[in-house]
């Protein structure tokens, strides 16, 4: 069945959302105020999910998709709406679902940080589909769908993952990649060497390891997973340098995917943080903790997988950082036996679940003087918010970073602070070793 459909407003996800017969529509690739034909898809829970026919008339705001597979690849929802827009777009939908979900009125200004809208991932998942004929496809999955999309270029990743991604897909590697089934790339902070992780079940790992290590220009660093372990040939981790830290980060560890935005949030999470004891929750490789142990008597960083614990140690250890410790469990485990309450600051930076329960009000029951919240789901940010502000937090401040142009993608930093308990005053900070 299709129809005619006017949207009023963008939503988290990336679709517009309007009414058709006092039922609530939405359908992607539509701008506010556009007119369009659109097609029911299906309906769940008294939502009608549609897709696009055609715009009727379009909005002033209006650009044509510069990508080829805009409108049939899942990664990107924004192509149709210019960078600038879009970022403001998000913003807005940020606020939004802070005031709908979490009932947080916030009457301050949202702090925003954009960098370049293309070229600016530096890692990519790459999926691969087996054909009749014997040759692969690599690309993306469909929106909606587990079928690939064949890519050969993708316009937001790093020139040097594209290069990668074009030798792939020549017609010799095919047999060496039939039993893959995604391979993971990603290039240093330069965008000059590569590291690819193979998955798969197949037992001819080990030559196409030393095949991709020799024969693909950039590549520096071939790891096949398994058993929940990696086998690496090549450098061991690549390095990101970063505001005078040299992070290691190995197959397996997080490390932020933007290349572009990573200095300023960091920047934003450590500026005038000084004190005892700060804590650094779902830590990663040390991306906060690092930094943040140059200013503190002592850090805790705490991170459950093992990849990203063992280069956390790593890098506090390159950098001469011994009051920056590091508790290989997951946050509701240590915070189930942490009893010092009163740390000066507590950083988090959750999967996009957020925190669960019971850690929140473990971390409540703590009374950290600041808490600094980095978020990339809006909607658990404004659950998670709610929580802290109804156990006597104040919201200090928010500020948005735009690390996911194209995309619906929201990352956000709140910072909070314990009413009568005011963050401590800054003090000189500590040598750097």
């Amino acid at each position: 069945m299709s129809f005619e459909l006017t949207p009023t407003k963008l939503i988290y996800g990336g679709e517009s959302l309007g009414h058709y017969t006092g039922r609530t529509v939405l359908v992607p690739r539509v701008l506010p105020g556009e007119r369009a034909e659109v097609e029911e898809v299906r309906t769940a829970k008294g939502v009608i999910h549609a897709r696009p026919l055609r715009i009727l008339e379009a909005a002033p705001e209006r650009v044509n998709p510069p990508c080829p597979y805009f409108g049939r690849c899942g990664g990107c929802q924004y192509q149709h709406l210019a960078p600038e827009r879009a970022t403001a777009a998000k913003r807005e939908i940020l606020h939004e679902t802070l005031r709908r979900l979490g009932r947080i009125e916030w009457e301050g200004e949202i702090g925003m940080h954009a960098g370049p809208p293309w070229n600016y991932r530096n890692q990519a998942q790459i999926k691969v589909s087996r054909q009749p004929d014997g040759l692969v496809e690599l690309g993306f999955f469909e929106a909606q769908s587990h079928r690939v999309c064949d890519v050969e270029t993708c316009l937001i990743l790093s020139p040097r993952l594209n290069s990668v991604l074009a030798e792939l897909r020549r017609p010799e590697w095919a047999k060496w990649l039939t039993w893959v089934r995604e391979l993971d790339l990603s290039a240093d902070a330069g965008d000059e060497k590569v590291m690819i992780v193979l998955r798969g079940p197949g037992a001819e790992g080990e030559q196409t390891m030393h095949r991709l290590l020799e024969g693909i220009p950039g590549v520096a660093s071939v790891a096949l997973e398994f058993g929940g372990g990696y086998r690496v040939l090549g450098q061991p981790a690549l390095d990101y340098p970063l505001g005078g830290i040299n992070y290691q980060v190995s197959p397996g560890s997080f490390f932020q995917a933007s290349r572009f935005l990573a200095p300023e949030l960091v920047r934003s999470v450590t500026e005038n943080a000084t004190g005892e004891l700060a804590l650094d929750l779902f830590a990663g490789v040390g991306l906060f903790s690092a930094p943040l142990a140059r200013h503190f008597t002592r850090v805790m960083a705490v991170e459950a997988a093992a990849p990203s614990a063992s280069d956390l140690r790593a890098n506090a250890e390159a950098h001469g950082l011994p009051n920056l410790r590091v508790m290989a469990e997951t946050t509701f485990d240590f915070l189930r036996r942490f009893a010092q309450a009163g740390a000066d600051l507590v950083v988090m930076d959750p999967p996009r679940g957020g925190i669960d329960a019971d850690s929140l009000k473990l971390l409540a029951a703590l009374e950290p003087r600041e808490i600094r919240y980095v978020s990339c789901s809006p909607p658990t940010l404004a659950r998670d918010l709610r929580f802290l502000l109804g156990r006597g937090y104040q919201l200090a401040s928010i500020e948005m970073f735009d690390f996911f142009p194209q995309t619906y993608h929201i990352e956000s930093l709140s910072k909070l602070t314990l009413a009568g308990k005011p963050a401590k005053p800054e003090r000189p900070p500590k040598s750097s070793v």
